[in-house]
């Protein structure tokens, strides 16, 4: 999931082209500047650079990242990278040309308002059993995009780029939700990475890696907030305004997840599958994962065989349809 050409429709009205390797055009308000690079030929150890924490995210094409104390890793379409303030980042574009050129986003935001926020945050909605809060580190966070980062994304696009008196008011709302929800994704990260670590110190850290290790049986919020030690209430409050996401959301998310790796093995039934993932039925398995993939299981299988297996499935295993 990223980012669409249509998305950029407002930029690339306005813009202005006058240098085929990291072409910028800038758009800027009081606490936030939104650049759109575009570079139309290959070239190496390019070298960016900003004041103020960055968002980059990837819209068209292909970059190779070179970040301090990280190795080079590509960065693709649908993905984004949060950098320190006056870090310096390099970057290789092994594909661009005049044809297909690579497009990305960096959006620069004050360190004073993504302090403010913070500070809202940890008056408002504080960290369950973590001292230090919410924080901004100078660790650089590597992600995918999920579906709202992705509208957030787009809609500051609109935002920066029409003629509107009142867009700093506009831009201001939309850019606290975009902290808050990066903010939160980081702090999930950081948990499901570190579950065996913070789980016996962590209420939420424990209860997400009960649910890992229980995806095949029934999970209510209720059995959670029990393990959590925290009324049903407050352990659902709590897991929301941390992970951005509420537990049955995250339960079914990590279901499908299993699912998709299950539907490569050429053993077992979409009925097994079903069952190995903790679903009730065939048909609320298959809603629940169109709803997350767009496609049904069958389809995804069939998808993912013919790509990657090639002719190489048994013609007797085709023709049963109970893996299908």
């Amino acid at each position: 999931m990223h980012l669409r050409k249509d998305d950029l429709n407002p930029h690339l009205r306005q813009r202005k082209l006058e240098d085929m390797v990291e072409n910028r055009t800038s758009y800027t308000i009081e606490f936030a500047e939104l650049n759109i690079y575009e570079t139309h030929q290959k070239a190496e150890k390019v070298e960016l650079a900003f004041p103020d924490p960055v968002l980059a995210s990837m819209i068209r094409g292909k970059k190779i990242m070179h970040l301090k104390n990280e190795a080079p890793f590509t960065f693709l379409p649908g993905e984004s990278v949060i950098v320190s303030g006056y870090e310096k980042m390099v970057i290789d574009f092994p594909e661009a040309d005049i044809d297909n050129p690579t497009q990305c986003l960096a959006l620069a935001l004050s360190s004073e308002k993504i302090l403010k926020i913070i500070a809202e945050l940890n008056e408002k909605t504080p960290l369950i059993d973590d001292k230090k809060g919410w924080q901004l580190d100078n660790e650089n966070f590597y992600f995918t995009n999920d579906q709202v980062v992705n509208y957030l994304l787009s809609h500051l696009i609109e935002i920066f780029t029409e003629n509107n008196k009142a867009k700093d008011v506009f831009a201001e709302y939309t850019l606290k939700e975009l902290i808050i929800r990066l903010m939160q994704t980081k702090a999930r990260h950081f948990l499901l990475n570190n579950l065996q670590q913070q789980s016996t110190s962590n209420r939420l850290a424990f209860a997400l890696q009960y649910i890992e290790e229980h995806l095949d049986e029934r999970i209510t919020v209720s059995k959670l907030a029990d393990k959590a030690c925290m009324s049903e209430a407050s352990f659902f409050r709590a897991f929301k305004n941390q992970l951005g996401l509420s537990p049955i959301e995250f339960i079914q998310q990590k279901r499908i997840a299993l699912a998709q790796g299950l539907l490569t093995d050429i053993q077992l039934t979409i009925a097994d599958i079903s069952a190995c993932c903790g679903f009730n039925s065939l048909n609320h398995f298959f809603n629940v994962f169109k709803k997350y993939t767009k496609t049904t299981p069958a389809q995804y299988r069939k998808s993912f065989f013919e790509k990657n297996l090639k002719g190489k499935i048994p013609l007797h295993f085709l023709t049963d349809t109970s893996h299908f």
